[in-house]
């Protein structure tokens, strides 16, 4: 492009530069590069994988550091996995019967038929979901939640395990994203022969699309391992018809992100201060706790010179020096050193102070928190300083967070895999199409509908809570389905069965069986029964009373 130049060939300045060169302020504060904040503040302008790959590697590694040997870290993990995942998830299948030019009923029936059948392979006693055979697929999901939450991703192979004899053969095999890198170390946007680009290990074509993944045989850690130093080319697809083969789960947060980027990122230097502080106050504490004690001889040269020549004096030094030797003074264990002659020791030391620890702590705690997205009360376990109108805000930033992880394997991963499995239900005769039904294949995103469930919100205070669940319900705002699957993850249509199973069960023993008259002829009982407030009228009352929200909102003391 052309240029405008001076007389001597050089380019004018830019006025942007003149305005840096003369000291000028910048209209944004922000971009200023002067005073004790701004002047060394430099960072540089590059895309989303040069910000992140060359570092990757570093930061994973620290990540796993702080998650093996900082008890916060485990914590924040472990939280974070509990509360997306538990130890399983339940799924709802709801075939869309209008795409799929079906009755509503039709369908239902076919959501039960592939409800029961993925609930058999999924949590079968043969674990036939995992490639290794040991996990669930609830298991295999908290896997997933666990690498996202420490590494920023998942990867994942869908397997065909065709000689084990099982009745299914789809397998999900959960890699670690070390082993994703690119094939024998040639650099970020190395084209390849097929004209492809690879970056971070993914292969992608010119629209950008991901293609295919290179992965590593082996971990480039292991020790003495030469499958290390090959790689084997995934497609992302294994056929022309969609099959899902590689699964790679991550937020992606940036355009034309490749990877992705742990949370811990953000945290780290904020771990290794916490660290660094927590280290230092202990072994302040336990210097504190420290008693020096000296045994000191009142009768040294000075006293007795008169008495004793040179000579004298060191043979008497050498057997007290052994004297001593062969018989320590100890005090609780704590042995008392024995000064020479005339020796004296001048202790200057003060107690180091250790009264900050809490506070400081409590600090660093709440700034990782809030970065790793969990609440300060799950990351420390500390609720000393909390009531009911905190712990409900925290809980509902908690639970957003939650969902938006859940939403990233329910996407990513699970209908992913699902599609995969169903696919072989059905063309194996487990799963059977309804007369009418279009092609499996024809309409894949209608018959893997449903709903994931999982692990419930919980709650604070269940008075208040159930009065809330109820009147959504009455006010049309929620249905039974969700409010079960929010409470305790669990399926609406079971509870009203196993209700009515209840019910029946009680009427067929009689009276005695309840503990109301509910189900008696005396028109009495049915008169004080129809009088006594019902349970949620009570639960309401109680949740509404003033004692009740007085002792919810007192703040313990600190």
């Amino acid at each position: 492009m052309a240029g405008v130049f001076a007389g001597v060939g050089r380019p004018y300045p830019s006025p942007r530069a003149s305005a840096e060169g003369l000291g000028l302020d910048r209209k944004h504060e922000g971009a200023g590069r002067r005073g004790a904040f701004m002047a060394n503040w430099r960072p540089s302008l590059r895309s989303a994988d040069a910000d992140w790959l060359d570092d990757r590697d570093s930061v994973v590694a620290r990540s796993r550091d702080v998650g093996r040997n900082e008890g916060v870290g485990a914590s924040a993990s472990m939280r974070t996995v509990n509360s997306a995942v538990g130890f399983r998830w339940d799924f709802t299948s709801k075939p869309n019967w209008i795409a799929l030019g079906l009755s509503y009923e039709v369908a239902r029936q076919l959501g039960q038929q592939i409800g029961a059948a993925w609930e058999q392979y999924a949590y079968g006693i043969h674990f036939q979901a995992d490639a290794e055979r040991v996990l669930t697929f609830g298991g295999l999901l908290r896997l997933t939640a666990a690498h996202i939450f420490n590494d920023g991703e998942m990867l994942g192979v869908v397997e065909w395990a065709e000689d084990e004899g099982t009745r299914y053969s789809t397998r999900l095999r959960v890699i670690d994203p070390d082993r994703l890198s690119n094939p024998n170390g040639v650099a970020d946007g190395w084209r390849l022969e097929n004209g492809n680009t690879v970056i971070g290990g993914v292969e992608k074509n010119a629209a950008q699309v991901p293609v295919a993944y290179w992965i590593r045989e082996s971990h480039p850690g292991d020790i003495g391992s030469t499958a290390k130093r090959t790689w084997r080319r995934l497609t992302r697809y294994s056929t022309n018809l969609g099959r899902p083969q590689v699964l790679h789960a991550f937020d992606k947060l940036r355009a034309s992100q490749t990877r992705g980027v742990t949370r811990f990122a953000s945290v780290l230097k904020l771990f290794k201060a916490f660290s660094t502080f927590t280290d230092k106050t202990l072994e302040a504490a336990a210097l504190n706790a420290l008693f020096l004690g000296f045994i000191k001889s009142n009768a040294g040269p000075s006293a007795v010179s008169e008495s004793f020549d040179a000579d004298d004096l060191a043979g008497w030094s050498a057997d007290r020096e052994d004297f001593y030797h062969e018989n320590p003074i100890q005090v609780m264990g704590a042995q008392m050193p024995v000064l020479g002659p005339d020796d004296d020791v001048q202790m200057q030391t003060t107690a180091r102070d250790t009264s900050g620890f809490d506070g400081f702590t409590r600090s660093i705690l709440r700034l990782i928190a809030a970065a790793l997205g969990v609440t300060y009360e799950e990351l420390s376990m500390d609720f000393s300083t909390t009531n009911y109108s905190s712990a409900r805000a925290a809980l509902m930033i908690a639970w957003k967070e939650t969902m938006a992880l859940r939403g990233l394997i329910e996407q990513q991963v699970a209908w992913l895999f699902f599609a995969a499995w169903l696919e072989e239900a059905i063309d194996i005769g487990a799963v059977v199409l309804p007369e009418g039904a279009p092609d499996f294949y024809d309409a894949i995103d209608a018959y893997v509908e449903g709903r994931w469930r999982g692990p419930g919100r919980g709650h604070i205070d269940p008075t208040k809570e159930i009065a809330a669940a109820a009147a959504r319900i009455e006010a049309g705002v929620s249905t039974l389905e969700d409010e079960c699957a929010e409470y305790d993850g669990s399926d609406w249509e079971e509870k009203l069965e196993q209700q009515a199973r209840e019910t029946a069960k009680k009427r067929d023993l009689g009276p005695l069986a309840s503990s109301s008259p509910e189900f008696t002829d005396d028109p009495e009982a049915d008169r004080q029964r129809d009088a006594r407030p019902r349970a949620l009228a009570r639960v309401t009352a109680l949740a509404d009373s003033y004692e009740h929200n007085a002792f919810l909102d007192a703040r313990p003391a600190a």
